[in-house]
């Protein structure tokens, strides 16, 4: 298991196999499908072939990707928390950059770990992958998202269109060099 970065009481760690049944639950829930949307996972032979055919090809593809979230940090160097949601970075065809992607189980909503993920987030695009512009598309009626976004310095942009679905997204933009995450 590949820890990326923790901090905060958090650690973000590649997805493997094993992370099968979380993935299942996590994508399959009704605020997920609401605000993010159905990526095809209806069963957990595909949430196996979602981890390896998206998430773990984005690792090889692009160094980066949708991490597990586990809270309550490290003890001794081992992980010990429990997954609750994911974090990471996205390298989408219809984007010129990266974006900000995260979502959790309901039962952790409005704890601060979205924010506290978000921002690992970002320090490792800047000090590890060095990016200069990271993204993040929302569902115009995911305000809380939008809010965490604005709180850590991203900027409404444009619309976005996704190709698969023809829907309207919201887009936002964050300049590295100005960020406020790291305040």
């Amino acid at each position: 298991m590949a820890i990326i970065c923790s901090g905060g009481g958090i650690v973000l760690r590649e997805v493997n196999i094993d992370d099968a049944d979380f993935i299942f639950e996590l994508y399959t829930g009704d605020d997920f499908r609401k605000t993010i949307g159905d990526r095809g996972i209806h069963s957990r032979q595909q949430a196996v072939e979602y981890i390896k055919d998206k998430l773990q090809t984005s690792y090889a593809l692009h160094g980066f990707g949708l991490w597990i979230l586990e809270a309550n940090g490290e003890a001794d160097g081992e992980v010990n928390g429990a997954a609750i949601g994911v974090c990471g970075l996205l390298q989408r065809e219809y984007l010129p950059h990266p974006d900000l992607g995260f979502a959790l189980l309901p039962t952790h909503y409005g704890q601060g770990f979205a924010r506290r993920a978000a921002k690992l987030t970002l320090k490792y695009a800047a000090e590890t992958l060095h990016l200069q512009t990271v993204l993040a598309i929302t569902h115009p009626a995911n305000s809380a998202s939008q809010r965490l976004l604005q709180g850590l310095g991203f900027v409404h942009v444009e619309a976005t269109i996704e190709p698969a679905t023809g829907e309207r997204l919201q887009t936002l933009s964050l300049d590295m060099t100005k960020m406020k995450a790291f305040e």
